[in-house]
């Protein structure tokens, strides 16, 4: 797999189980573990994130950088690899 893959693989992956995380949170909104594996994975996932969007561009259109024009259709699309 490419760099690129490998990022975007990671960030499916912790973004799964920040769902399910946040879904266990949901019944359980005062579990001490929960709320660490919850900010832990929030943090990797932003991290991810954003170096993906540093060295390919924007994953999400809330990641375009406004500059002199919408930029959010220039390359290809993250799943044309």
């Amino acid at each position: 797999m490419t760099d690129k893959n490998t990022l975007l693989r990671q960030i499916d992956e912790v973004s799964f189980v920040l769902d399910e995380v946040r879904l266990f949170l949901d019944t359980h909104p005062n579990d001490p573990g929960a709320l660490t594996k919850y900010q832990a994975c929030r943090t990797v996932r932003t991290q991810a994130i954003a170096t993906y969007e540093n060295l390919y561009g924007p994953l999400r259109a809330n990641g375009v950088q406004p500059n002199s024009c919408w930029s959010w259709i220039d390359g290809p699309w993250p799943w044309e690899v």
